[in-house]
């Protein structure tokens, strides 16, 4: 690959072999095959990085169709792994980099979803079976419905799922970086971490499989929530008033840590949103629509003694307030 390509051939580049990964993983929907073909009518670079990336297809390794594995953990690993070696493969002999890196940023996250929702937006959609699903703040998935399955992948950020009874009696079930989860008929939410996955669990209960340990189910209760990673599970704690509040567009808490409130606060906003050693552990009580975050920061102020500083838009620092 010649050095003298340009920036924006770098970056469509980077994007079509996003693609080719996505597509040749072989559980691509019609809807990203849609948006493919979109995305690869909308510039002329497009179409030259993807004739680019097809000249390269033979020096790759043949990758799998999806062979149905029983294990659906297995399953969902397999795609994973295929994606992610196609990716860094095709970005190696491409000579531009970032695989890593440009397949978990959020552009690319968005391309691969069904659907997905951006800083400060959330989605309520009803699925074909009459379930409902809500995506929160920076969230993305993908749905895949089968005759033997109903499948979610959470991509990145918080779900809410009201499962609906199913005529043919297929299990539902949510996919993360680091288990699977099946639905016992019930309400839950599902976070998605770096490294961690969390669960929530409104009514009925849910199984967890770690993809570790395949033969080790866990069962999460109504009234419970946990972390997990793909080796353990974190101690089971009852639900706390943020887990669902999200939900109904406001954000709800009691007797939490400043610095934890502010974590929260910050998914719904662009840019940083620090809080000061000295103000961290201030304790926080109260229900605050999501809506607006300036106006929620504000509100804290007048009832905490802490200052908000803002440098920009896109930085802001909250401290305690000097006596």
């Amino acid at each position: 690959m010649s050095a003298r390509i340009t920036e924006q051939q770098r970056q469509a580049l980077k994007m079509a072999a996003s693609w080719f990964a996505t597509l040749c993983a072989g559980d691509a929907t019609s809807q990203q095959h849609a948006r493919w073909q979109q995305w690869h009518q909308q510039h002329e670079v497009h179409r030259w990085a993807w004739q680019r990336v097809e000249s390269l297809q033979s020096q790759l390794q043949k990758m799998p169709e999806d062979i149905g594995y029983r294990a659906l953990n297995q399953a969902h690993l397999h795609a994973q792994q295929t994606r992610r070696r196609v990716l860094k493969s095709m970005l190696l002999l491409l000579g531009v980099g970032g695989s890593w890196q440009l397949w978990r940023s959020p552009t690319a996250v968005g391309l691969r979803a069904d659907y997905h929702t951006t800083t400060g937006e959330t989605l309520r959609l009803t699925l074909q079976d009459g379930s409902t699903l809500m995506l929160n703040t920076a969230s993305a998935v993908q749905v895949s419905y089968s005759n033997s399955q109903r499948l979610i992948r959470l991509m990145q950020g918080e779900i809410a799922i009201t499962t609906a009874p199913d005529a043919q009696a297929r299990p539902f079930l949510v996919a993360t970086g680091q288990g699977m989860l099946r639905a016992l008929g019930t309400e839950f939410s599902v976070r998605q971490w770096e490294e961690m996955s969390g669960l929530a669990v409104q009514q009925h209960a849910v199984e967890v499989t770690l993809n570790d340990r395949p033969s080790e189910p866990y069962r999460v209760d109504q009234g419970q929530m946990l972390r997990f990673s793909q080796h353990h599970f974190e101690p089971v704690k009852p639900l706390n008033d943020t887990s669902f509040s999200w939900t109904q567009g406001v954000l709800s808490v009691s007797n939490r840590r400043l610095a934890e409130v502010l974590d929260e606060v910050g998914r719904y906003r662009p840019g940083r949103l620090d809080c000061a050693d000295d103000a961290a552990d201030l304790r926080v009580s109260g229900t605050w629509p999501l809506q607006d975050t300036d106006r929620l920061l504000a509100v804290l102020a007048q009832t905490l003694p802490i200052q908000i500083h803002t440098f920009s838009r896109y930085w802001v620092r909250v401290s305690k307030k000097n006596k």
